[in-house]
């Protein structure tokens, strides 16, 4: 789970307890669906949704009291509301919406009934999201109907998770038993031909599984070895996949080292919060106001203050660190304010979350007043016109790597109100000379060139970074840049060079000369014609010309 690493359990991590029995992966967790529309047709009866992700309902029938209630939750559902209640018609008197339980999320839907009912759950995919409808059906006695059609088919082991088969979709109640030590599952209103103890289930958590009938239906008793381990179940189409999860402890915690806020441009915010291990989570939106959500599971706060108020930031007002589990002060949660509402992206990197936020409204341009900026910049895209430069075994040309790659570094560096001209702006041939006067005859703080390596045919695994530099005024720029490419790319480091290339030696300013990654390597032929990775590639120089220019106070004070 190293892309989505999702969080489903209240105080869990993924087992490992057992080295070797245990090492086969648990089974990928459903994402968050986020509800956005619920519409009730009364003449119809019919309930519908709209969510980003398929939802996966557990019914239950409460016939105690007649007419009775239908209790129908949405586990891993949000819900924008805090609660709703939809006025209902003939078979239904109302409907009670709610955001049930937030850890983890859950949605819980009660239908009061003005006669007995039993309800159908019909989902289809639309081009965005997922529609639910729920449509009642009457029952022909004054009683909830048990069809006597719905059958538990098999039960069996996948790697360390149980396996639950039946004809129709299967939602199991789960019980904890405490006095008996056991979990109990319940399937109401179905039969199976199983029966009584199912000894091939036997494995390294499961010390005993029994299977019997009763009048409400077929139910499951679960007597495991250890007493550290929480259930959780999976249901999907006709199977539901009961996965095991250890509570957390001292002993499993992660801990939260760092937090970093990177602003990539006026409207993007790179967050990458840093742990010592691993650790499950879960992301999603919530509304009025806007906020994004990591719930992470089997954490704790570790290094981090209990709030962060990130400075100059285009989307982010507040970071709160919430621990869930008060008493433990673990399961934390991540709640980031937001100045807008956003689009967000998130993956798991070696050590780190990383999570990508960009604000949706319009940002007014920057003023570019030439007397207003901190610094000069000169940036040199390589190449241009009849001279493509290296070229890739994809067709990918050195001029078009490089043309991108600066425009994307020239806007991070109009961000910060650094002035900034390049040599070319378009498909045009620039001779070396007139690169240079470019920056000499205005006088520039710095001159950077960008451009592509290539090999010959016999040797494209080579791979990687190499910097070059020719005076000694820009050694200390060179090895700057350097670090922050290698560092922020995870790019082989084939280190900074001497040589007397013709703009480094001619530029009157600090100059170097960026080798940005082999067109001749397939890999970094793929990355160099990636947009995403060009703005990686843009973000890191940034970052290398800003701390550069800070710390040989370069760096006007802002007007």
């Amino acid at each position: 789970m190293r892309k989505f690493r999702p969080f489903l359990a209240i105080l869990a991590l993924l087992l490992f307890a057992c080295p070797g029995a245990l090492a086969q992966p648990s089974l990928p967790l459903p994402a968050v669906s986020s509800i956005s529309t619920i519409a009730f047709d009364a003449r119809q009866q019919v309930l519908t949704l709209l969510s980003s992700e398929r939802l996966v309902p557990k019914i239950q029938y409460l016939s105690d009291s007649r007419p009775g209630k239908i209790v129908l939750d949405l586990p891993n559902a949000v819900f924008p509301k805090v609660k709703q209640e939809i006025p209902g018609g003939t078979a239904i008197d109302k409907i009670r919406i709610s955001q049930y339980q937030n850890n983890p999320p859950s949605v819980r839907m009660v239908f009061d009934l003005s006669r007995p009912l039993e309800i159908s759950v019909r989902s289809r995919r639309l081009e965005a999201g997922f529609e639910t409808r729920i449509e009642p059906v009457a029952s022909e006695a004054d009683s909830f109907p048990r069809t006597g059609k719905q059958e538990l088919l098999d039960l069996r082991l996948n790697g360390q998770n149980l396996v639950l088969e039946g004809n129709v979709p299967v939602y199991p109640e789960v019980r904890l038993n405490k006095d008996r030590g056991e979990y109990v599952l319940t399937l109401y209103d179905f039969t199976t031909r199983l029966d009584g103890l199912q000894s091939r289930l036997q494995s390294p958590l499961i010390e005993s599984a029994v299977v019997f009938k009763d009048a409400k239906g077929v139910q499951i008793r679960l007597k495991l070895k250890r007493n550290d381990i929480e259930i959780i179940p999976f249901s999907a189409d006709q199977f539901c996949t009961i996965q095991f999860l250890v509570k957390a402890s001292e002993q499993n915690l992660a801990r939260f080292t760092d937090i970093q806020i990177d602003e990539l441009d006026r409207q993007t915010t790179r967050v990458r919060l840093f742990a010592d291990k691993a650790f499950d989570y879960q992301v999603y939106p919530l509304e009025n106001p806007s906020r994004l959500v990591i719930d992470t599971m089997g954490t704790a706060m570790g290094q981090l203050a209990l709030e962060r108020k990130p400075r100059n930031s285009q989307t982010i007002r507040n970071i709160r660190f919430i621990p869930t589990q008060a008493a433990h002060q673990t399961d934390v949660r991540v709640v980031f304010d937001l100045l807008s509402d956003s689009a967000y992206q998130f993956d798991w990197k070696s050590g780190y979350l990383e999570l990508v936020i960009q604000s949706r409204r319009r940002q007014p341009e920057p003023d570019l007043n030439p007397q207003k900026m901190r610094a000069f910049v000169v940036v040199d895209p390589g190449h241009g016109g009849k001279d493509p430069g290296a070229l890739g075994k994809s067709k990918i040309r050195e001029k078009e790597v490089t043309l991108a790659v600066s425009q994307y570094l020239t806007r991070y560096l109009e961000n910060d109100r650094i002035q900034v001209v390049m040599t070319r702006q378009e498909d045009l041939e620039v001779l070396l000379q007139p690169r240079v006067d470019v920056a000499n005859l205005r006088n520039a703080d710095l001159f950077v060139s960008i451009h592509c390596n290539s090999m010959p045919p016999n040797n494209t695994h080579v791979r990687g970074i190499e910097t070059y530099y020719t005076t000694p005024q820009s050694k200390q720029l060179a090895d700057t840049l350097h670090k922050y490419l290698i560092t922020e790319l995870g790019a082989p480091d084939r280190r900074v060079r001497l040589r007397g290339l013709y703009v480094t030696r001619k530029a009157s300013m600090p100059s170097v000369l960026l080798e940005i990654g082999f067109l001749s390597n397939p890999e970094e032929e793929a990355l160099l014609s990636s947009p995403a990775y060009q703005r990686r590639v843009a973000k890191a120089i940034r970052d290398g010309i800003y701390d550069y220019l800070s710390r040989n106070q370069k760096l006007r004070p802002e007007l």
